[in-house]
């Protein structure tokens, strides 16, 4: 009998079944007054489908027997639903199941489901990320519908390639409203969180329902490659990136977050100067001392520095107000709780980039590390600039943070190796790659053990099963916290929802990168990253087959 009711209920809390599950449980808690007839009656109604006839079959004999029960099996229909919309609006927990709560900010807490790695009767690892309905049990069927039609899209190389052309050739061919109408409904909706605020909120609250946390993103960057914007174009940036981050502030959550890049706030041309003179000086104090006096707003003669005698003159001005930009973003993080993260970028412009994130991370990183730079696992050269990085900011007392990926760029880098002549800085293939990605994980996470508390933090930002599955076997094996707040997972919004909730119900700091703005805003950015990510999108066989099963069993049970 009590089987019977701890499956209705664990239906119940996944909103998967959460409508017919709450008609028999209800038939149940009648019944435990005496009325059996209408247990009968009920659950005879239930028996639509053969499926359903065969459960309510091979569970009718303990059914029947039912005539008192001792136990409160009272539960509150619109409770779960109340608490998830008001998650943000109340000092109060709130119950949304019978082992989980929701505080104030949203975070789930209580008793979760247990999706840790542990091997079965076999000795084999079990499916951790194979539960659907703890992925996506919360989403509506057309947003499953969605995302399965944009994944079966995106497995086709033409569509991602060509993402750009095909956007706006549909605002030739359509026009304005109705191709606002049919991107946003696909395309935006899956990867973009919206434009108000009351349509972030929305998403973010549904996301902690799940145990995920909000990382906003920024949605703008300038081309390397392209015409140089005016300076009022980095300017503008600099307010949207500054209001990025008191949003994220306004979000209450326990450990606030923005993502943005350096190309919005200078020129592709000056990290490509800066890149080809600090490739051999990146660690060099003088230097660095330089960049964060730049960044104050004093005045610097960059020329005379180390190494960077040819410094253009013509280019000092427009390296001075860019780095009086960074200066405003690191004096507005000093005084509160917040996790900037810099994403990399091409290798031609990474020398640059990783030289102006150490610098702020030493003029921002005193008690904690705040400010994350981003290491690319597929490069050969990672392990060790990443090791050495870690070593420098021990050395020079200040806090290290960063957020490793595997890399969006692989095939740009290769072109671009074989035209210029130089050896390809990509790994040979995928095998290797996981190889280079590990191996910083160990490095981190040893380190992890031996530096002051929040000293070293960094995001494991993977989308591959595999790998976070190594890194919570890892974490486990060094008695790691899953919430100490030194280590965090991250997923791009729309994609590998299996991994994110999944790590959220067990417990694991897990944040979803959610850009967020209009669509006009947000195109450039997303036809970028699909081209990008084309790889991830392609191979998200997983994903897909996920999704179906998920849509299938739902249409299945609304029959």
């Amino acid at each position: 009998m009590m089987g019977s009711l701890k499956f209705i209920q664990r239906s119940l809390s996944s909103n998967l079944y959460k409508h017919k599950a709450r008609s028999l449980f209800n038939s149940l808690a009648e019944a435990s007054t005496g009325s059996v007839n209408v247990l009968g009656t009920r659950a005879q109604r239930w028996t639509c489908t053969k499926q359903r006839q065969r459960y309510v079959a091979s569970h009718w004999s303990s059914l029947r027997r039912v005539s008192t029960l001792t136990e409160d099996l009272s539960l509150n229909k619109q409770q779960d639903l109340k608490g998830y919309e008001s998650c943000n609006n109340h000092g109060r927990n709130f119950t949304t199941s019978s082992n989980v709560l929701i505080s104030r900010n949203g975070r789930i807490s209580g008793k979760s489901p247990d999706y840790s790695v542990k091997p079965n009767k076999s000795g084999d690892e079990v499916d951790v990320f194979g539960n659907y309905q703890v992925a996506y049990g919360s989403k509506t069927t057309w947003e499953l519908v969605r995302t399965l039609t944009v994944f079966f899209f995106c497995k086709f190389s033409a569509f991602t390639d060509n993402a750009v052309h095909l956007m706006s050739l549909c605002y030739k061919i359509l026009g304005r409203r109705i191709s606002n109408v049919l991107i946003g409904r696909t395309v935006y909706d899956q990867f973009v969180a919206g434009t108000t605020p009351h349509e972030l909120a929305e998403v973010i609250a549904r996301l902690r329902h799940g145990g995920v946390g909000p990382m906003l993103c920024t949605p703008i960057e300038c081309d390397a490659d392209g015409e140089p914007p005016q300076e009022e174009f980095f300017d503008e940036s600099l307010e949207k990136i500054l209001a990025s981050l008191q949003l994220a502030l306004r979000l209450n959550d326990p450990h606030p977050m923005f993502q943005y890049r350096f190309s919005a706030l200078m020129s592709g041309d000056i990290l490509k100067t800066v890149s080809k003179l600090c490739s051999e000086t990146t660690h060099n104090q003088e230097v660095i001392e330089a960049i964060i006096a730049g960044m104050k707003g004093r005045p610097v003669n960059f020329s005379q520095l180390p190494g960077w005698s040819s410094f253009p003159d013509d280019k000092i001005d427009v390296f001075s107000r860019a780095l009086r930009r960074l200066g405003k973003i690191s004096e507005a993080m000093k005084p509160v709780d917040v996790i900037g993260l810099v994403d990399a970028e091409y290798t031609y412009l990474n020398p640059a980039l990783r030289l102006l994130a150490l610098a702020m991370m030493k003029d921002c990183n005193t008690e904690k590390a705040k400010l994350f730079f981003t290491y690319q696992g597929y490069l050969k050269a990672t392990p060790s600039i990443l090791g050495s990085d870690v070593a420098y900011a021990k050395d020079n007392g200040f806090c290290f943070g960063l957020k490793l990926v595997r890399g969006a760029y692989m095939v740009k880098e290769r072109q671009l190796a074989r035209q210029l002549g130089y050896e390809d800085p990509v790994h040979e293939s995928f095998d290797k790659t996981t190889e280079s990605y590990h191996s910083c994980l160990d490095l981190l996470l040893t380190n992890v053990m031996t530096s002051r508390p929040l000293s070293l933090r960094f995001f494991i930002a993977s989308h591959n099963e595999d790998t976070v599955r190594y890194a919570m076997r890892r974490m486990a094996e060094l008695g790691i916290r899953k919430d100490g707040g030194s280590v965090f997972f991250g997923q791009l919004y729309g994609m590998a929802d299996h991994v994110s909730f999944t790590l959220g119900h067990d417990g694991y700091r897990i944040y979803k990168s959610i850009p967020y703005g209009s669509i006009a805003d947000t195109l450039p950015y997303l036809s970028r990253r699909a081209q990008e990510n084309k790889s991830i999108l392609a191979n998200a066989r997983r994903e897909r087959a996920l999704v179906a099963k998920t849509l299938k069993s739902r249409l299945l049970f609304m029959n």
